[in-house]
């Protein structure tokens, strides 16, 4: 393989990588940020209340785990918000006190 071959195949692997980093599926999240009592305050909200609304969180333990994130997903793309996975103060408020309220399919 020659050098060019070489440099040309970094560079779309460095671009691909990037790519893929940056996805909203690797995102990183404003509330990692928090103090770890408000962030644990967050999830578990966010948690109870995507549980409420039929998009299975899991037990509201205050973490953010797999069936968490992907129950934020769900209730965001259901709702028409960007899907970031992420527990923020807008998605609390939104879960709260949208209206019309937003449940996951076949659950009202």
């Amino acid at each position: 393989m020659t050098r060019p071959t070489m440099t040309r195949r970094a560079i779309a692997a460095c671009i691909a990588l990037t790519a893929f980093a940056a996805s909203p599926a690797f995102a990183v999240c404003p509330d990692e940020n928090m103090p770890s009592d408000m962030r644990y305050a967050y999830v578990q909200g966010a948690q109870s209340a995507l549980n409420e609304h039929g998009f299975k969180a899991g037990t509201a333990d205050g973490k953010m785990g797999p069936n968490t994130r992907s129950a934020v997903r769900a209730y965001q793309k259901a709702a028409k918000l960007p899907v970031d996975g992420c527990v923020t103060k807008e998605l609390l408020d939104h879960l709260n006190f949208a209206q019309p309220k937003v449940y996951a399919p076949g659950k009202r």
